[in-house]
Formats: C-alpha cells, sequence, structure tokens
C-alpha cells in the first residue's frame, strides 16, 4: 500500500501537507491541494477522489529528541512539554539520543508521529528527515518567532501606567542602548498625552551604578518630589531599585518604578515590568503552540507572535496619594 511519505515525495511537499489535504482539506491553498489529490491519484493510494471525504483519524502523537549536547535543564522541561501536549489532546514521548544512533533507529522513535520537537544539535540528516515527514520545531528558534520588541511603545505603556495611578512626576533613567532614544521617546510622547510636564531634571542617564546612587542621594532635594521611575531596562530597574532602599526609600510605599523589558533567567526581582509577548508565557508553551500551529494551522507560514506587549504587574508599583508626598 503507497504510504503518505511517498504521495508527499511525489506531490513535492511535506507529509504534513498531504495529512491536511486528507484531514482538513479546508485549511489548503487550492494549488496545493490540487498538487497532492494528483499524486494521489497518480499513485493510487486508495480512492484519491473519496480520500478527503472520509479522513482517517491523525495520530495525535509527538515526539521530542534530546540531542546528545543538551544541559540537564532541558530534560527538566520535559514535564513541561507533556502537560502542555496533554492540554491538547495530543500524547508526548520524549527520547534522548546518545550520537551513536543511526538513521533507522532515529526513524523509529519518531514514527507515526504528528509533530516533532528538537532540542539542542541534531544531525542534519536527521533535520532533514523530519522537516519532509512530519511537523518539525527547533525549540530553541520558537522564541525568536515574534516581531521585534517595541521600546518605544513599551515605555509609553510604562509611563502610562505611573500616569493613571495618578503621579504626577515621573522620572526617567537609564543607560545607553541600541534603541534608548526611541524609548526615551516613547517616555515624553506618554507624558504629553497626560499632560504631564516634561522636567529635564528627572532625566536621568547613567553609566554605572555610582549614578543610580547618585539620583537616590538627591531625590529628597526636589520641592516636588519624585514618587515614580520607568528605568529604560530590567537591568537599571534591579539597579535603581537597590540604589533606593539603600538610601532609606521604601519601593512602593514611597516611590513606584515601572522598568522596559525582560529580565534575564533567574534574575526577576518581580518588578512591574513592561515585557514582550513571548516573556509573558512560559517557554515550553511557546515551542508547543508552535508546533501545533505547524500540525492543525493553515497552510500559510506560521504567524509571528500577536504585536501586544504584556504589563507584567510586579510589586513595585503603588498608587500615588498626597501623603506620600509629605513623607517624602
Amino acid at each position: 500500500m503507497v504510504s503518505t511519505t511517498e504521495v508527499a515525495k511525489h506531490a513535492g511537499v511535506s507529509q504534513t501537507t498531504v495529512s491536511r489535504v486528507l484531514n482538513r482539506p479546508e485549511q489548503v491553498k487550492k494549488e496545493t491541494y490540487d498538487k497532492v489529490m494528483q499524486a494521489l491519484a497518480e499513485l493510487d493510494y486508495g480512492n484519491a477522489s473519496a480520500a478527503s471525504e472520509q479522513p482517517a483519524e491523525p495520530e495525535k502523537r509527538i515526539a521530542v529528541l534530546f540531542a546528545e549536547d543538551c544541559a540537564p535543564a532541558e530534560f527538566a522541561r520535559l514535564r513541561e512539554f507533556t502537560k502542555s501536549a496533554q492540554a491538547s489532546g495530543y500524547e508526548l514521548k520524549g527520547h534522548a539520543l546518545t550520537g551513536n544512533e543511526s538513521m533507522e533507529d532515529s526513524k523509529v522513535l519518531v514514527k507515526g508521529v504528528a509533530g516533532v520537537i528538537g532540542i539542542g544539535t541534531l544531525p542534519a540528516e536527521l533535520k532533514e528527515y523530519l522537516k519532509e515527514t512530519s511537523a518539525f520545531l527547533q525549540a530553541e528558534e520558537a522564541a525568536d518567532e515574534g516581531k521585534p520588541f517595541d521600546g518605544r511603545k513599551a515605555a509609553y505603556l510604562a509611563t502610562s501606567h505611573l500616569a493613571e495611578k495618578d503621579h504626577q512626576q515621573i522620572a526617567w533613567v537609564g543607560g545607553d542602548l541600541p534603541d534608548g532614544s526611541e524609548r526615551l521617546q516613547g517616555y515624553y510622547e506618554a507624558l504629553a498625552h497626560h499632560q504631564l510636564k516634561l522636567r529635564k531634571k528627572r532625566i536621568h542617564s547613567t553609566q554605572s551604578p555610582a549614578d543610580f546612587d547618585a539620583i537616590a542621594a538627591e531625590l529628597r532635594a526636589f520641592k516636588k518630589p519624585t514618587s515614580a521611575f520607568v528605568a529604560a531596562s530590567y537591568e537599571d530597574g534591579l539597579q535603581l531599585l537597590d540604589s533606593l532602599k539603600s538610601a532609606g526609600f521604601k519601593v512602593p510605599k514611597d516611590i513606584s518604578i515601572v522598568v522596559v523589558g525582560e529580565p534575564e533567567e533567574g534574575n526577576d526581582a518581580e518588578l512591574t515590568a513592561v515585557k514582550p509577548p513571548s516573556a509573558a508565557q512560559p517557554f515550553t508553551q511557546q515551542v508547543m503552540d508552535c508546533l501545533l500551529q505547524q500540525i492543525e494551522g493553515s497552510e500559510t507560514a506560521m504567524p509571528a507572535a500577536e504585536d501586544e506587549l504584556q504589563l507584567s504587574k510586579g510589586n513595585t508599583v503603588k498608587k500615588f496619594k498626597e501623603r506620600q508626598k509629605s513623607k517624602a
């Protein structure tokens, strides 16, 4: 009996595309559908004209292949991958490769699966085979599918969040960044939108940790004390937080902070932050969603992440009250 793999090769498409033609023809472009149906007929794959009328139940299994160069932390994600797959109705199995497997051995591991997630450096020949025969996704690349982080829009949202909490004296702090001027522009625009005065003394450029200490030390000198900061990056926010605490300020009781961007792994201080969409979703869920898009989605290319920034409401913002002013 002719297999879907043979049909895919004959038609010049992936096995996943053949599966969609047989099971979800409405999701396939007409030209692709016609190409596959022609291949089905030429190879006498059952009754080609009725193939889409009586679709076979697709395999609901996913495989995760861990390459030999995977770190222990990568294997620890298997449980999370399994939960994500089960939530979508799929069975998931993980396989640790030693690097000594033959291609035939590797093919057995992924036989009959709807999709494969690769973690680490898989052999080039195996990756080509997976791309031809199933939905395949390299996990490390999944988080990079989103649109570029819009620093200007993020800074605007961060500043607006503070303005909506009734903060009138909102300062800016941050070092040099590739898009630093764009982020600062977003801060300016938000102040203008909320009809807040732009005070140049509230805009702080930083180059070293000592700069943050100087900022904290001079805050009490203002006649109208700063009640909130927008930090240009998560790292800037962390240093500012430390300096404010060392100077005797309580965050957020005395001063609120919102940062632009996300922390490096293991460096999350629960700062209120404006993050890219991918940062708001666990890595394993991002990967699983991308793979399922390939398995169950349309024939068109996988769409980028939604262009919506996420405000992570940490523990560093409090609604401004007049009594805070008198205390400062």
